[in-house]
C-alpha cells in the first residue's frame, strides 16, 4: 500500500528543526553576505520564522531573478535565504519520506548519498558497461528547455495531495508552490 503523510505538521514544525534546516541550507555557503547576516541573529530569526509558520501568517517573499552566462545563458530564479529554510524543512519532513523511496536507482538529484559526482561515477560505470557489451554505442546527451516554468502547478498539486493528506502540510506546500506567481524580483547578484 502506498506510503500517505497525515498529522505530521504539528510534530515536524519544532525550532530544532527549522534550526536545523538552517544549518543544512549554510552548508558551503557561510561566506555569503545573507548567510552572514542570518547568522548574526540567527535565534531571534528561527523563533519569529516558526511563529509564522504555527499561526499561519508565513508567506513566501517570492524569487530574485538574474542571469547566469556560464556555459549558456540562463535565467536563474533563487528564493530568499530565509524561505530557502522553509524549503528545506519541508522536504526533510514531508517530501522526501513520502516521495524519495518511490524514484528510480537513477534519481540523483537533491537526494541523499546522491547527486552530481554519483551521477557522473555511474554514468561513467554505463559507459564501460556498453563499451563491453557493444563495442560502439552512442550517447544521446538532451536537456529539456524550460523544464521547470513548463510544469503544470495543478497537475503537480494533484500528484502530492495524492501523497500527503495533512491539510496544514499542503498549506506550506501551496504557498511555496504557487510563490513564483508572485511578483518577482530582478537582482544583479548569484542569490540573496
Amino acid at each position: 500500500m502506498p506510503k500517505t503523510l497525515r498529522n505530521k505538521f504539528d510534530k515536524a514544525l519544532t525550532y530544532d528543526n527549522l534550526m536545523e534546516a538552517h544549518r543544512k541550507c549554510q552548508c558551503a555557503k557561510t561566506t555569503r553576505a545573507n548567510v552572514i547576516k542570518f547568522n548574526l541573529k540567527k535565534e531571534e530569526y528561527i523563533a519569529w520564522l516558526y511563529d509564522q509558520i504555527k499561526t499561519k501568517k508565513y508567506k513566501h517573499s517570492g524569487y530574485n531573478q538574474f542571469y547566469v552566462t556560464e556555459p549558456k545563458l540562463r535565467k536563474i530564479e533563487a528564493s530568499v535565504y530565509i524561505d530557502r529554510i522553509v524549503h528545506r524543512w519541508c522536504y526533510d519532513n514531508f517530501l522526501e519520506p513520502v516521495f524519495v523511496p518511490q524514484f528510480i536507482d537513477t534519481s540523483y538529484a537533491c537526494i541523499k548519498n546522491k547527486g552530481m559526482h554519483r551521477a557522473a561515477l555511474d554514468v561513467q560505470k554505463g559507459m564501460k558497461k556498453c563499451k563491453k557489451e557493444y563495442g560502439e554505442y552512442y550517447i544521446l546527451k538532451m536537456d529539456v528547455a524550460k523544464y521547470f516554468q513548463s510544469i503544470d502547478k495543478r497537475i503537480l498539486l494533484k500528484i502530492i495531495q495524492r501523497k500527503i493528506k495533512d491539510k496544514d502540510v499542503l498549506w506550506i506546500l501551496k504557498e511555496i508552490l504557487y510563490s513564483q506567481d508572485k511578483e518577482v524580483r530582478y537582482s544583479n547578484r548569484k542569490s540573496d
